[in-house]
């Protein structure tokens, strides 16, 4: 069979699923609980499913199109979901120290109400499908379709290393194979998938390179399918090697050569996110259904009780002796009485303000909120996919540990410090609503002049070269924090327990009882439904068991 997924058979893009009754079921039964499976066997004659199950004329013709747009379409993989972020939030936001949660005087327990293991196999049906019917296509066909293929497999890359970054080992090489019966995967070591992964998106990267659209029917409607991208190629290749930088950086613990490559193939290949020009972001198309679906209403539910300031967030940007940071205004609103005022996050530092919390008047609180009009109410926000201050810092962490890179350090934490203040006075100037509840005017922010951003700049730069190396890192480290804040909770995750090796409490911002969760557990079906294979990972099936790429 051909596959245009790099590194994929073509039979591991079949459907995952998990019963414990596959191979006794009547034809009904397996119609009903394979549904989706079969849709993606129509157009394949040499599906073993369709040939055992399938009535062929029990469905109109999917098509690549359609499948292709279906999976950008999908909530939670660029978009940041309702559901998913609500518990996020509730989960993330303590240990990470990116809400104001304080220390109850416990020590905190665990739990994770998404799960983000069974979502993210979701997720990559429609990829599946588009397999499916890809290997039933002429090779004529197949030519026109490759850029449709290539493309999804990015999307599949990146999927997957957001799962396997939460929970680990995880299905991946012989995953998706349910439509060659195969029900029951066995779990791949995440030692193996980072560097199958890299391999896979730098197989996209080079060949989408100089890449062009011919002239037929199917590659003019790869323009109009490709919700993200619309079409543009150039786009496609700087989210991808961005990529292939940041699950590079992953690895400075386990597997420093491969990761030092990978840095110098993408600048030499020079196409990634370097300025805010290039930034990969995501405008949703239909900002009528913002509040109700994305990210915006479990902003609404969980204000009042988890995003208040972050007291250590604030106190890395208003340092005694620096210019207060020019974020605070755009990331932060201020209290009741006109202030930025933090959270502490200790029970004696809250006790002391007790009296004073207060969440009734939305237009007075106290302490401060995250800036309601820049997050909550901005139905136009881009979505943050891999913007150019991430890259920078990671730049800069590569110059620390491989010195003959061609990098300058202190530049390139500049720079993401400079375009991180001009992207959230950007997000904050896109929303016009100012009729909302609780709308306050100091909530839209005018950006400072250039001066006085330059002179915050400079004293940051100098805080920079005056560092040993260990606190190099650890500078860079509070510039993430401060511009993922609560917005990018999975890469600042991913940091923080990364960095923990060599930077220990350095890098924790949580209150002192808020154990540090390594990754989350895996849904029961699995160790039911696939208990041979389980086994490989049941030892580690808890919350304190860190990934491998940590290096602990």
């Amino acid at each position: 069979m051909h596959s245009p997924l790099p590194g994929v058979t073509a039979q591991a893009s079949g459907h995952r699923f998990n019963s414990t009754k596959q191979y006794n079921m009547k034809k009904k039964n397996i119609f009903n609980i394979l549904a989706g499976l079969l849709m993606l066997s129509v157009v394949s004659c040499q599906s073993k499913l369709e040939d055992l199950y399938l009535d062929p004329d029990g469905f109109t013709n999917p098509d690549i199109q359609g499948f292709y747009t279906n999976t950008q379409q999908q909530l939670g993989i660029f978009r940041y979901s309702y559901g998913e972020m609500f518990h996020n939030f509730n989960t993330l936001n303590p240990i990470l120290g990116s809400g104001g949660f304080q220390n109850d005087g416990a020590p905190s327990s665990f739990s994770w109400v998404h799960d983000p293991y069974s979502d993210a196999y979701s997720k990559l049906r429609s990829i599946a499908a588009m397999q499916q019917v890809y290997n039933g296509l002429s090779e004529q066909d197949k030519n026109d379709y490759e850029i449709f293929m290539w493309t999804a497999g990015a999307i599949k890359e990146y999927i997957f290393h957001q799962l396997t970054d939460v929970c680990g080992d995880v299905p991946y090489f012989k995953a998706m194979q349910g439509a060659e019966l195969n029900f029951f995967p066995p779990f791949d070591k995440q030692s193996e998938i980072y560097p199958a992964m890299l391999a896979n998106l730098k197989e996209i990267s080079t060949n989408l390179k100089g890449y062009t659209l011919n002239g037929s029917f199917i590659q003019q409607q790869f323009t109009r399918n490709d919700v993200y991208f619309n079409g543009n190629i150039t786009k496609w290749r700087v989210f991808i090697n961005s990529l292939r930088m940041r699950l590079a950086l992953r690895l400075t613990n386990v597997m420093p050569e491969l990761a030092k490559s990978t840095i110098q193939e993408v600048l030499a290949d020079d196409e990634y996110a370097k300025d805010r020009a290039t930034s990969i972001t995501l405008v949703d198309r239909r900002p009528d259904q913002a509040m109700e679906l994305l990210i915006f209403r479990s902003l609404s539910e969980r204000l009042t009780l988890r995003l208040f300031v972050p007291a250590n967030m604030l106190n890395l940007m208003r340092k005694t002796g620096f210019a207060d940071d020019p974020r605070i205004p755009v990331i932060f609103q201020p209290d009741k009485d006109g202030n930025y005022t933090a959270m502490p996050t200790e029970a004696p530092d809250v006790a002391a303000i007790a009296s004073q919390i207060t969440t009734t008047n939305l237009a007075a609180t106290f302490p401060s909120f995250y800036n309601r009009t820049t997050f909550e109410r901005n139905f136009g926000m881009p979505y943050q996919i891999i913007t150019s201050s991430e890259i920078h810092l990671l730049k800069a962490e590569a110059k620390l540990r491989w010195a003959d890179l061609t990098i300058t350090a202190a530049d390139e934490y500049r720079a993401a410090i400079k375009e991180s203040i001009d992207i959230y006075y950007e997000i904050n100037a896109l929303n016009p609503d100012n009729q909302y509840n609780g709308f306050i005017p100091a909530s839209k922010a005018v950006k400072p002049p250039d001066a006085t951003i330059n002179t915050f700049l400079d004293q940051k730069v100098a805080e920079f070269n005056a560092a040993a190396a260990g606190e190099k890192l650890g500078l860079i480290y509070d510039q993430r924090y401060i511009h993922y804040n609560m917005l990018k909770p999975y890469e600042l995750w991913a940091d923080t327990r990364r960095l923990m090796k060599e930077l220990g409490p350095r890098v924790r911002k949580s209150p002192s009882n808020v154990r540090m969760m390594e990754r989350t557990v895996y849904p029961t079906s699995e160790e039911l439904n696939n208990p041979v294979n389980f086994q490989a990972v049941k030892a580690s099936n808890n919350y304190t068991t860190p990934v491998w790429w940590t290096g602990r």
